[in-house]
């Protein structure tokens, strides 16, 4: 696994918590295709297929917890 940018990790949390591309460029104040872009990039440094996976790799990881009820 390649090392994340902390922006890729900030979207990779984001991801974790169920946020779409909408809500997590309205949170960071970038475009959408930005986080179309990063979201692609953390796909490929992770080795994850899609976002999914990418969600398992962040609970792994300690970044995100399931939130309660």
């Amino acid at each position: 696994m390649k090392a994340l940018t902390d922006r890729e990790r900030e979207i990779l949390v984001a991801i974790g918590q169920g946020w779409t591309n909408g809500e997590i460029a309205a949170h960071f104040v970038v475009a959408e295709s930005t986080v179309k872009s990063h979201v692609r990039s953390i796909l490929a440094k992770i080795g994850a297929r899609d976002r999914i996976q990418a969600v398992i790799i962040a609970y792994d990881l300690g970044l995100t917890r399931p939130k309660p009820g």
